[in-house]
């Protein structure tokens, strides 16, 4: 496994860490770790956000027109920068809320993610996509874990 699969499998430990810590509490700990699970799950689809943004014009193909290309990178930085705020407006939620809008958010920037870049196949490819995939479902999945056992 490469380190960009390591890295992304190991941001699920903050998200399982608060979920533990909820349901075996430490006295002396300073923060709430429903809050602290909240603002990981929003500062991470935030980062996730960023995926959206066209990293250089090297994926120009000979045959595309340079205005097609400008039309598409406004349209990926308009939609990165959506789903960042998209993401801080959550915080403002009751957590109840957040619990739903928050993966809803993973869902709708991974479906981004693949219809904005599938004509890419270097910078999307299946192992990529197939971990994107698996950490989806896994965030969403401890959302609703959280859901079932906070409320």
């Amino acid at each position: 496994m490469k380190i960009w699969q390591w890295l992304g499998y190991f941001g699920l430990t903050p998200f399982l860490a608060c979920l533990w810590l909820v349901k075996f509490p430490i006295q002396s700990l300073p923060i709430d770790p429903q809050q602290a699970f909240l603002f990981y799950s929003a500062i991470i689809l935030s980062f996730l956000s960023g995926t959206l943004w066209p990293k250089d014009q090297v994926h120009i193909k000979a045959d595309d027109q340079p205005k097609k290309y400008a039309c598409a990178s406004s349209a990926k930085q308009v939609m990165s920068n959506s789903f960042c705020l998209y993401a801080f407006f959550c915080l403002f939620l009751p957590c109840f809320f957040q619990l739903f809008m928050l993966p809803l958010g993973y869902m709708l920037i991974l479906l981004a993610e693949y219809i904005l870049f599938k004509e890419f196949q270097d910078s999307f490819t299946v192992a990529y996509c197939k971990m994107r995939a698996i950490l989806t479902i896994s965030v969403v999945f401890l959302h609703f874990v959280a859901l079932n056992s906070w409320f």
